[in-house]
This record gives C-alpha cells, sequence and structure tokens, in this order.
C-alpha cells in the first residue's frame, strides 16, 4: 500500500473518533521513510502516533539515518526494546514484557495520567462468524472459548 492508500483509510477511521495510530512489528523503523511521512500527516490531522520498536531508544537516536530521525520526530509515545516472552508483563498498558519502557516524545500525554498506572485489557470480540481477540491473555484465560473436548 502506498502512504496516499493508509492516510485515506486512516480519514476513514477518523469518522469512529480514533486517538492515533499505532505503528507496530516487523520492525517500524526498518521502513522509516515511508512511515516518517505518514506520521508527519497523521499528526498533521490531529491524531497521535504510537511506536512499539525492538530498538531501544538509545539505539534509535544513535542511528544515523535521517529518516529514523524524522520518523522518531514524528512520534508521542515510543515503547521500546524487543518483545521477551520470558517477560510478560500485564501491570501496564499496552506493554508487553518488563524489559520494555515507554517514552513520552512529546507533551501529548503525561506519564502522570492514570491510564499508564492501569492492567493491561483483553479485548474480545465476535462478529457473528469470528473471534477476534486483542491484548495478551493469561493462560487460562483461553479455556473460555474452547470447544468442549478440545485440548489445549
Amino acid at each position: 500500500m502506498t502512504v496516499t492508500d493508509v492516510l485515506q483509510q486512516i480519514e476513514v477511521a477518523q469518522s469512529l473518533d480514533i486517538e492515533g495510530i499505532t505503528l507496530i512489528g516487523g520492525e517500524p523503523f526498518a521502513h522509516a521513510g515511508p512511515l516518517s511521512d505518514l506520521a508527519q500527516q497523521v499528526r498533521k490531522r490531529g491524531l497521535s502516533v504510537m511506536i512499539f520498536s525492538g530498538f531501544t531508544l538509545t539505539q534509535l537516536q544513535k542511528n544515523t539515518d535521517v529518516a529514523v530521525a524524522a520518523l522518531l520526530d514524528q512520534t508521542d509515545l515510543l515503547v521500546d526494546g524487543p518483545y521477551d516472552r520470558t517477560q510478560p508483563d500485564n501491570t501496564r498498558r499496552w506493554i508487553g514484557s518488563r524489559n520494555q519502557q515507554i517514552h513520552f516524545l512529546t507533551d501529548r500525554y503525561s506519564p502522570e495520567d492514570a491510564c499508564w498506572s492501569q492492567r493491561d485489557t483483553l479485548e474480545v470480540r465476535w462478529d457473528g462468524k469470528n473471534l477476534l481477540v486483542n491484548g495478551f491473555p493469561a493462560g487460562d484465560a483461553t479455556d473460555l472459548w474452547r470447544r468442549p473436548g478440545e485440548s489445549s
């Protein structure tokens, strides 16, 4: 998809009262050029940009690629560090593992806001045909939608 195609979809989504966009894996900074263009256009529309990166903020700041710096400059929230499944974290909203940190790169959000100290949540949606799950459910939570007789 082109940046223009994605922006058109974002404009449609704005009618649903979205707050912003989140850029996640692969690795957003591996595509920093077009994503910095997208992020700039998104922020011009009054939306926020949150990025999950396997790189740390320090690594990104030391990167000499101007596109990486441009994308970082358009980022409101950065969750940095690789996801580590051996360090699960459900005590911080949207953060997957304890080694990851959230960085407030603009003043759009405040680290003192109570939402950052809320536990992670699980969103489950049923569209009549498909069960959609967002978040990291506790291991026993998946038993809730397993068919009788189905094993783990």
